[in-house]
């Protein structure tokens, strides 16, 4: 593994960003208002597509590249006679790439695995439903204008892939991070892989209470191992070394743009669980947010000493789940609490764009949408949850040079609660 590149003076460092942070967010009085193997590109989004990613807010290019990873140490968990590979996207400040095709937000047969959800839930859909594209340009050269970028890894809820969260990463892109996103094969519902190839959920259906607490401990300690291997290939990226399994080339300046002293990383569900165990386990990871996870592991009874943020949906919090209350008790980092009220568990990925598009064509009654989503309104969803990433990790990294720049750019509003 690489070796830890946090000082104590680089943790103080962080401690003070996180004050800041605290002082910007409950003080202020300003207020601003395809998973695809290797994607094939697309063009342009249409303005037809029923279904489209919000804009991104950022001033920057998105650029995204879409990775095989094979790690030849690992017999897969789930799948033991085979070594563990994962598709991983890596999303970053591009160059001049207009001309350059966009990355689907979703292939075509990953969105079948989607709508097939859907009908099982008893919601059929019959034939084609138009899907936007993302905003990412594919392969597109990075921009090495601005030096070395903060690096942001995710890590989805349990059995979603990697792209149901494609509206937080290009976001952050877009403001000039470099945004890892992973899937994790054979727990995820699908992963597409180069050439086509689905390798679908291996998990249990119907599985008793006894057989999903095994199925999620086996999951986190996967989900570790997944990251702090793509971890190392990032280290590998950046000295140069290409660490695709079928030698597809890296864009043009991305090695040059990874700061390896600037790592953080969040998380939807199992994802934020996995953001914090990851920074129990890995001194690389600087800073975490869980959206809306219960947390499990050592991380409960040992705690961290880095930045970390907990966002809850309406009923979720220190308050509702034990499992917060410990990590909260015995946590010696700075720390913060959040509750986003109107909303569900799963607004917290790229369903709060997907599902009232759903409900406007009407496919899906509002009241099975409110369930789902919450009744927030979903631009002010998006927006507060992109908002609220964006100025955390900006200010962890100290990328404000004073309080009134992060409080010019911060998203208050009165549906993001802060919980003593």
């Amino acid at each position: 593994m690489a070796s830890n590149a946090w000082t104590e003076e680089g943790i103080s460092v962080l401690d003070r960003g996180f004050r800041l942070l605290l002082i910007v967010l409950l003080c202020s009085a300003c207020a601003v208002f395809g998973v695809a193997g290797r994607a094939e590109p697309v063009a342009a989004q249409q303005e037809s597509s029923l279904i489209t990613l919000p804009e991104a807010t950022g001033s920057e290019s998105i650029g995204v590249v879409d990775l095989h990873l094979v790690d030849a140490s690992r017999l897969d968990p789930y799948v033991p006679a085979r070594a563990r590979e994962l598709m991983v996207s890596i999303w970053y400040p591009a160059a001049d790439s207009a001309a350059i095709p966009l990355r689907p937000w979703v292939s075509e047969q990953m969105w079948r695995v989607y709508t097939d959800g859907l009908a099982k839930a008893g919601l059929p859909i019959v034939g084609s439903l138009p899907l936007g594209s993302s905003h990412g340009h594919v392969d597109a050269a990075a921009n090495s204008a601005a030096g070395r970028r903060p690096i942001v890894l995710f890590s989805p809820g349990m059995g979603l892939p990697r792209e149901t969260s494609t509206a937080q990463a290009e976001d952050l892109a877009s403001h000039g991070f470099v945004v890892v996103t992973m899937s994790h094969t054979y727990e995820s519902m699908a992963t597409e892989f180069p050439g086509g190839r689905l390798e679908k959920s291996v998990l249990l259906p119907g599985a008793d209470a006894d057989e999903v607490n095994a199925q999620i401990g086996q999951a986190i300690q996967t989900r570790v191992a997944d990251t702090r291997f793509i971890l190392d290939r990032l280290t590998d990226i950046s000295a140069g070394i290409d660490p695709d399994a079928d030698g597809h080339p890296l864009p043009a300046n991305l090695a040059g743009i990874l700061d390896l002293s600037k790592i953080a990383m969040f998380g939807h569900s199992l994802g934020g669980a996995t953001a914090a165990q990851v920074m129990h386990d890995d001194r690389r990871v600087a800073a975490g947010v869980d959206l809306d996870g219960t947390l499990m592991g050592s991380v409960l009874t040992d705690g961290l000493d880095r930045p970390f943020v907990l966002i809850g949906s309406t009923d979720h919090g220190r308050a509702q789940d034990p499992s917060w209350q410990q990590f909260w008790a015995n946590d010696r980092g700075p720390k913060m609490e959040l509750r986003l009220d109107g909303s569900q568990h799963l607004s917290f990925c790229d369903n709060q764009a997907i599902v009232p598009a759903l409900t406007a064509a009407g496919i899906m009654p509002a009241d099975f949408a409110a369930k789902v989503v919450g009744t927030i309104a979903p631009q002010d969803s998006l927006d507060l949850q992109r908002a609220y990433l964006r100025t955390f990790f900006d200010t962890t990294f100290g990328r404000y040079e004073d309080l009134t720049n992060a409080a010019a750019t911060i998203l208050l509003h009165p549906e993001m609660i802060a919980i003593p």
